[in-house]
């Protein structure tokens, strides 16, 4: 199998003035030769006072298997998780700066993602939604933050909420033109975004918060370069 690697950066602007933009995250997926997806990211809020480095990686049936990911805000280190799913198990480690490691076990339903707050995994919420299907769904995540941007880190908690299919769209970002996937989601934080993705990876291509707090705010896919590496025998 080749080995295909997406790597670009994510813009964030309000809607009503698409010119007035800031980079918000940069991101490399990696399409790994057994059918695994990597996706590695860093981003930096649009004060600048926070920073989340993230590294994680889903199966060829995008069930999750392992991740981490680091905080830093107002300029201090709050520290670093790391999570890997065995079986149907989800085992989280935690260090923080002054405090001793603290480990904790929670179950690891079929559907669950694990979420690290990136933009671009925002597409990956989505991938256990039936695109047969137009009514809403189950999303169910194991968050490490119970904050909207994740401003704080820790073993978190499972949040469920609800996302639908709402159809195919070709969608024109400072990226370029792309065939999308089009969803719908109720988060838990009562906010409704509209999310569009594209490719095998499920490359994030825009969010809008349509209602709710920040509504209006807008992440737009403003370069990607894609490479295929054959991978010898």
């Amino acid at each position: 199998m080749d080995f295909s690697i997406h790597s670009g950066h994510i813009v964030i602007g309000p809607v009503d003035a698409p010119g007035d933009n800031q980079e918000y995250e940069r991101f490399t997926i990696t399409g790994n030769p057994d059918g695994s997806r990597t996706l590695r990211a860093i981003t930096r809020s649009p004060r600048g006072d926070l920073l989340r480095d993230v590294n994680q990686m889903a199966g060829p049936d995008w069930r999750p298997i392992e991740g981490t990911t680091r905080l830093f805000f107002k300029g201090e280190c709050h520290g670093t998780a790391l999570r890997r799913v065995i079986g149907d198990r989800l085992l989280s480690y935690v260090w923080s700066p002054g405090q001793e490691t603290e480990f904790a076990e929670f179950d690891a339903p079929p559907h669950m993602t694990i979420g690290f707050h990136p933009i671009m995994h925002e597409a990956w919420k989505m991938n256990f939604i039936d695109v047969t299907r137009d009514d809403y769904q189950e999303v169910l995540i194991h968050t490490v933050s119970n904050t909207w941007n994740g401003r704080s880190i820790g073993h978190g908690q499972k949040l469920v909420s609800e996302a639908k299919f709402a159809g195919h769209e070709d969608v024109t970002v400072p990226a370029g033109t792309f065939p999308c996937e089009k969803f719908i989601w109720q988060t838990p934080f009562d906010k409704e975004l509209h999310v569009w993705r594209t490719g095998p990876q499920n490359v994030l291509v825009k969010e809008l918060v349509a209602k709710g707090d920040k509504e209006g705010t807008l992440y737009q896919l403003a370069a990607l370069e894609e490479v295929e590496v054959a991978v010898r025998a």
